[in-house]
């Protein structure tokens, strides 16, 4: 594990006034492997065909169990939307998050 990513996630806040916000805060930060995934592999692994690029990021399982596909990924200055996260219930050793760049 060789790169930080961080990990942040949406928060709905109530203001004074009444009116709710938005605000997208940090909710961990991780060490990872990060490799680019190929579209045939991503065909593969999830059976949806994409034209985005889509980023694997391997994490420690014991840290990333409370990660969900509602959170983002921050890497090297740009965020990723979870788009699948494949758990280790064998052996317990990493997670597989695939992340696609959001274009916003």
């Amino acid at each position: 594990m060789n790169s930080k990513i961080q990990i942040l996630k949406t928060v709905t806040f109530k203001r004074p006034d009444g009116t709710t916000r938005q605000k997208t805060v940090l909710f961990k930060t991780l060490w990872a492997d990060v490799t680019r995934a190929t579209l045939k592999e991503y065909r593969e692994v999830t059976g949806i065909a994409e034209e985005k690029e889509n980023v694997i990021f391997l994490v420690n399982y014991m840290d990333s169990r409370d990660i969900t596909e509602k959170m983002f990924v921050l890497f090297n200055g740009e965020k990723y939307n979870i788009k699948d996260i494949q758990r280790d219930y064998e052996r317990f050793d990493c997670n597989r998050i695939i992340g696609r760049r959001n274009t916003k």
